[in-house]
Formats: structure tokens, C-alpha cells, sequence
């Protein structure tokens, strides 16, 4: 069975064409640039299961970087993840 080759332009506009994504990005940037998995969860109110979800599709398209175990990840944006918060936000 043939890979699917990731388009990144289009996974990132379908990416962030919802509210909880940008909510993401917004939490890391406004923490000093980095943040744990489970608190993003609970201010963007939201299940931690999708928070994951989130982090592993922005941490394969290179927007953010994640570090520790399954529970504590420490997430930071990327050069490319500042960016595109910089770019979302000023729309």
C-alpha cells in the first residue's frame, strides 16, 4: 500500500481552521514560549486525549516540540510554530 504524502500547506490551514488549535499555540506563547500538555487541556477546557491529538499533528508538521513522559510534556513552538502564531494572531 502506497504512503500518504503530507501536504503541510493544507494540513495546516485544515489544522487551523478551529478554535482549540489556535488556543493551543496561544497558551505556549503567552507561558514564556512553553507549557505542560495537561494544563493546556484544562484552560482550553477541553479532554486531554485531544490535546495529545493536537500536539502529536503539530509536532509531525514541526510547529511545536514536545519533551517528557506521556503525562508532564513540556511543549514549546518551534521558530516556524511562532510564526504562525504571530501570523494567525494579527488576522
Amino acid at each position: 500500500m502506497p504512503s500518504k504524502e503530507i501536504n503541510p500547506n493544507k494540513a495546516i490551514r485544515r489544522l487551523f481552521l478551529h478554535e482549540k488549535p489556535f488556543m493551543l499555540l496561544k497558551i505556549i506563547a503567552s507561558n514564556d514560549g512553553s507549557a505542560y500538555s495537561a494544563m493546556v487541556a484544562k484552560r482550553i477546557d477541553c479532554s486531554y486525549t485531544y490535546i495529545i491529538k493536537l500536539i502529536k499533528k503539530m509536532t509531525e508538521l514541526g510547529i511545536i516540540t514536545a519533551e517528557g513522559n506521556s503525562h508532564k510534556k513540556l511543549l514549546k513552538l518551534t521558530y516556524s510554530g511562532k510564526r504562525i502564531y504571530k501570523l494567525i494572531s494579527d488576522i
